[in-house]
Formats: structure tokens, sequence, C-alpha cells
């Protein structure tokens, strides 16, 4: 094997893993059942005394 051939494979699987890697991320953040805890997630950033006053 020549160092082309190596940089070829590697190029080529790291890119498999990576778009792989992305859509088990993304399938995982989107699933419906992870709904409760994202929107529990946006509401705990801020909490009363950090909010504007009226």
């Amino acid at each position: 094997m020549t160092h082309e051939t190596l940089v070829i494979i590697a190029k080529t699987f790291g890119l498999f893993y990576l778009m792989g890697f992305f859509g088990i991320v993304v399938f995982q953040t989107y699933r419906p059942s992870r709904r409760a805890s994202a929107e529990h997630a946006a509401r705990s950033i801020l909490t009363a005394e950090d909010r504007p006053c009226p």
C-alpha cells in the first residue's frame, strides 16, 4: 500500500464515520420522546430573577 492509497481510504471512511455520527446525533436530539427534556432545558436557562422587569 502506498501513502496515497492509505490517505484515500482514511478520507473515505472518515467521511462515512462523521456522516453516520452526525445522523445519530440528529436522530437522538429530535426524537419525539426527548421533547420534554429539551423544553425543560430551554426553559431552565433563565430563572425568574434573570428575566427583565415588566
